[in-house]
């Protein structure tokens, strides 16, 4: 059952806890330790591990988690804004990639990096697929390729046509305009239960993204894989989803055969002041 104890001797009364708490179901003090929680503590609570968090003595703790789980936030190691921009400007869709899939310890830790992702009510719902194996990557772009000429025989008027034309081309050449001969491919899916989750899943993935940086990976999201995959049953079937999951989005990832060396410039944003 949901719900939090809290070590009289440690807790300095301060209610950090009661102020944190995202749906207010941690009580104030008035004085005193904070009163146990009212029943609907555990229908509200999403599990988020503030009240452990922001808690300066490691008093409290919660029925998912302990102080002792938690490590000590540390704030020096925020890089400055200089850095991050750096590493922002540094990001950049790789479509050039060494045939070296990446180990599967290294993906392990890249998915756990991405699974500090914010989600909506904290469900964190992302479930993960990971395909390394080149006949298997293949026969994914040979399928993506299948949808596209599909699409070109029965629906002539739809968008991206002569990109279709040219990417079926290619393929039938040996080119592979899909995945790009990617080492490995990584899907991103989750059951739809409050309607937020294709959000969830592409914050995952550009913490994927990102996070496969320190690690020497690069990484290009696969949308066209994704709208065949959405789209095309035999793709679908050959993913073999748990029932009732939808596919969110998917990343090529691998190590880059190339290096770039300047950093292109973009757009200046619009913004409007209110």
């Amino acid at each position: 059952m949901t719900g939090i104890t809290i070590n009289d001797s440690l807790c300095t009364r301060d209610g950090f806890c009661s102020i944190i708490c995202p749906f207010q179901i941690i009580s104030p003090p008035k004085g005193g330790i904070p009163p146990k929680p009212k029943p609907e503590f555990s229908k509200w609570c999403i599990h988020c591990g503030h009240c452990v968090a922001i808690c300066p003595t490691g008093a409290i703790s919660h029925s998912c988690m302990s102080p002792d789980q938690c490590p000590p936030a540390d704030y020096k190691s925020i890089l400055g804004p200089d850095q991050f921009e750096n590493i922002l400007r540094l990001r950049r869709s790789v479509r050039r990639f060494k045939q070296e899939a990446p180990d599967k310890e290294v993906f392990k830790r890249i998915v756990t990096m991405a699974g500090y992702a914010p989600s909506g009510h904290n469900l964190q719902a992302v479930n993960w697929q990971i395909f390394d194996n080149l006949d298997d990557l293949n026969h994914l772009a040979s399928m993506a390729c299948d949808w596209m000429k599909h699409m070109l025989k029965e629906m002539p008027d739809a968008p991206h046509l002569l990109a279709f034309k040219k990417i079926v081309a290619a393929f039938d050449s040996g080119l592979d305009l899909v995945l790009h001969n990617a080492p490995s491919l990584v899907i991103v899916h989750s059951k739809i239960q409050t309607g937020v989750e294709p959000t969830d899943a592409a914050i995952s993935l550009a913490y994927f993204d990102l996070a496969a940086m320190s690690f020497g990976l690069g990484c290009c999201w696969a949308g066209l894989f994704t709208m065949a995959a959405k789209s095309w049953g035999p793709l679908g079937e050959f993913l073999n989803l748990p029932k009732d999951h939808h596919l969110h989005g998917a990343m090529m990832a691998g190590y880059p055969k190339l290096k770039f060396q300047r950093l292109p410039l973009r757009k200046q944003p619009t913004i409007q002041w209110r």
